[in-house]
């Protein structure tokens, strides 16, 4: 005669599957949840060692630099909420004026793509494939060291490094 296991739908067995995953994702819990809050307990103790306050009182105090382009009117001695605001209107300003840009300039792009003029159509497709395989972070750091490379070329007494 052979011996079943059997296993009662509703037992507490560690055989069962559901008690099974169901310790397992407690389990889980409990250790993202110690680990957290070691790392809470970790960077208070560290930052008040150190003198250093969080929080956003900063907010209140004097920045002390200038920003050339600003929406709003802005001093050297405003405080860094308003530095903030400053900077974030003029994020929004730079992200509208990159929106209508590239929408032109796609809209461009592809008219010329669909032109019976064989050049254009040609020089639209490489452009095209190129930028569409480069990602535009790439882009951006190639943009800005061809900029960086012809400000050293034009400054004297400057070198590259």
């Amino acid at each position: 005669m052979s011996h079943r296991r059997s296993t009662v739908k509703g037992s507490l067995s560690f055989a069962n599957p559901t008690v099974r995953a169901w310790l397992f994702q407690i389990l889980a819990v409990v250790a993202v949840v110690g680990i957290v809050g070691w790392l809470f307990h970790n960077t208070v103790t560290n930052l008040s060692n150190r003198g250093i306050t969080s929080g956003f009182a900063f907010l209140d105090r004097g920045a002390g630099f200038g920003i050339v382009q600003h929406l709003i009117d802005y001093q050297q001695g405003d405080t860094y909420g308003r530095v903030f605001i400053v900077g974030l209107l003029n994020t929004l300003l730079v992200s509208a004026l990159c929106i209508v840009f590239a929408s032109v300039l796609g809209f461009f792009i592809g008219l010329a793509r669909l032109s019976d003029n064989w050049l254009l159509r040609k020089l639209s497709t490489i452009y095209i494939e190129i930028f569409r395989n480069i990602p535009p972070l790439l882009q951006i750091l190639l943009l800005v060291l061809c900029r960086a490379a012809q400000f050293a070329r034009t400054t004297p007494g400057s070198e590259c490094v």
